[in-house]
């Protein structure tokens, strides 16, 4: 079952995953207001965020081509293989910098995968046919026995144990 961001019931222990994150800090997109709105809820300790550093790296990753493909006019298909061959570039790119310190002041709890959950992930990987920075989440997610997950990705709605609360869309101005 799905529900959205703004009915998760106050006091409620949740994994938010990275597109959470994405719709946040690069708006304005139809996703960004209603992210915005609930990591404030964690960050006024309404709810009890945790996320991964797995979850972190997918984050500065993808905001990193997202600023490659605005500063740089690529396309995202190509930033990769343009930033690989033109680290000078690469350098110029920093807002995604401020991010990890950001998300530290939100309040959430950082999960770190160990070997074990590495393993756990294989399972997830065969049974519910996730790549492996997908699976890896709800590994992690089974050992501090979290069920409900802050995501937009339909993927984690083939896992019956796990509770998605996905955002809404609203009008851009």
């Amino acid at each position: 079952m799905v529900n959205t961001l703004s009915e998760v019931p106050s006091g409620l222990e949740i994994f938010v995953d990275a597109n959470i994150f994405i719709y946040h800090f690069s708006g304005p997109t139809e996703f960004t207001e209603p992210c915005f709105n609930f990591l404030l809820c964690i960050e006024e300790g309404d709810l009890i965020g945790y996320t991964s550093t797995t979850v972190l790296t997918e984050i500065l990753h993808r905001l990193m081509i997202i600023e490659a493909t605005e500063k740089l006019d690529i396309e995202p298909k190509n930033a990769i293989r343009y930033l690989k061959r033109h680290p000078q570039e690469v350098k110029k790119l920093t807002s995604h910098l401020s991010v990890p310190e950001k998300i530290k002041q939100m309040g959430l709890n950082f999960l770190t995968p160990n070997a074990d959950d590495l393993i756990a992930s294989n399972e997830i990987k065969k049974e519910f046919g996730f790549l492996t920075n997908d699976s890896i989440n709800p590994s992690i997610m089974k050992r501090y026995n979290l069920k409900n997950i802050a995501t937009n990705d339909p993927d984690f709605e083939r896992i019956a144990y796990i509770q998605v609360w996905k955002p809404s869309k609203m009008p851009l101005p």
